[in-house]
């Protein structure tokens, strides 16, 4: 799928904005503090009508409006359809071709965007919850199932935590809880190393190709079940473990919600040992093995800012790499000389003006 239009109302520090969008790379450019990532955000936001800047929508309202508007067409080969989000401080209103959608996933399996923004520079040395989230976020987005098994797990975990803290603690409670959890750690673990397992399928690939280096890039999932041809049992054994120290701290002590990663260059931890380039091409190679996840349909890829703090050879590589993509956007405060395509916009004055 791609976006063919996309209309702002009140979003960000934009009163109103038109714009047209066409297949391949569409490269946005103009001074800073212009909204060149306003626009990638509203494109994120059609996703999962969430923001990769902030958890607060009342962040993206304009001062001094009530609500904010996002209007998109995107197409495929066979179709067009028409999203249209609205929102204020109280809530959203989603519309699919003039019908109102109940739940995210309906936009969650229409649209997919997949995005590299500067903070993620530092996804490796963050904390393993920010490397969580990042894996939550992505997986969602190919997978309703796991959203809902992980807003249950999410529940069940709360539950179980309660009830150690209780005053009599109902230990049948607690055992009926811990074999809810045994299960839905099962599933989520399965969830997580297919998805990983499937990353490493191109993220080395990638990193060569942005690269050109002959390195080889390895995602290493961390996690607590270590034993993969009995999940179930394996992980019932580590709760009797563990069982009690967890009365003692009144508190689930292992679980999936502890999970990480690492991304390892040939055998050096980059999150550890990485320069602050190897770290930012082995992020941008993460993000862009997702693009090959859905055989069928390919996401929209945003790239905020990615330029900038790359040298020549691997701006060259990269735009060229990309060229092969559904639909990309880049922003940038100035053009590339390495990109020959013929969709540039001009951002001034909140106004977005296609070049020849």
């Amino acid at each position: 799928m791609i976006i063919k239009t996309l209309e702002l109302q009140n979003f960000r520090n934009y009163d109103a904005l038109k714009a047209r969008f066409e297949k391949g790379i569409n490269y946005i450019y103009g001074e800073n503090a212009e909204g060149k990532t306003n626009i990638l955000e509203a494109i994120y936001f059609l996703s999962l009508t969430r923001s990769f800047r902030t958890s607060d929508v009342s962040d993206l309202i304009k001062k001094g409006t009530g609500f904010a508007r996002i209007f998109a067409e995107i197409s495929d080969n066979n179709s067009t359809k028409r999203i249209e989000i609205t929102f204020n401080k109280n809530g959203k209103k989603i519309t699919i071709n003039g019908k109102n959608v109940a739940k995210i996933s309906e936009l969650n399996s229409l649209i997919n965007v997949i995005a590299f923004i500067p903070k993620n520079t530092n996804l490796l040395k963050d904390s393993p919850k920010d490397r969580r989230r990042f894996i939550n976020i992505y997986l969602s987005k190919f997978s309703n199932n796991y959203l809902k098994i992980l807003n249950v797990y999410e529940k069940i975990l709360k539950e179980r935590n309660d009830a150690f803290k209780a005053y009599n603690i109902n230990r049948t409670l607690l055992e009926i809880l811990t074999n809810q959890l045994v299960e839905l750690n099962k599933q989520i673990f399965m969830f997580r190393k297919k998805f990983i397992d499937e990353i490493n399928k191109y993220i080395s690939d990638i990193f060569k190709e942005v690269t050109k280096k002959e390195k080889k890039l390895f995602v290493e999932y961390k996690t607590f079940i270590n034993d993969a041809s009995s999940i179930e049992e394996f992980i019932k054994e580590e709760f009797k473990k563990v069982e009690k120290e967890e009365y003692s701290k009144k508190q689930t002590l292992i679980g999936v919600h502890k999970d990480d990663f690492e991304i390892y260059i040939d055998d050096k931890n980059a999150g550890l040992y990485g320069s602050q380039g190897e770290n930012r091409m082995s992020v941008l190679s993460l993000i862009l093995s997702l693009y090959f996840l859905n055989k069928d349909d390919k996401p929209i890829v945003i790239l905020d800012d990615i330029l900038s703090e790359l040298d020549h050879n691997h701006e060259k590589n990269l735009i060229d790499y990309l060229k092969t993509f559904n639909q990309v956007f880049i922003t940038n405060t100035a053009k590339s000389e390495y990109f020959d395509g013929k969709y540039y916009y001009y951002l001034k004055d909140r106004e977005l003006k296609e070049e020849e």
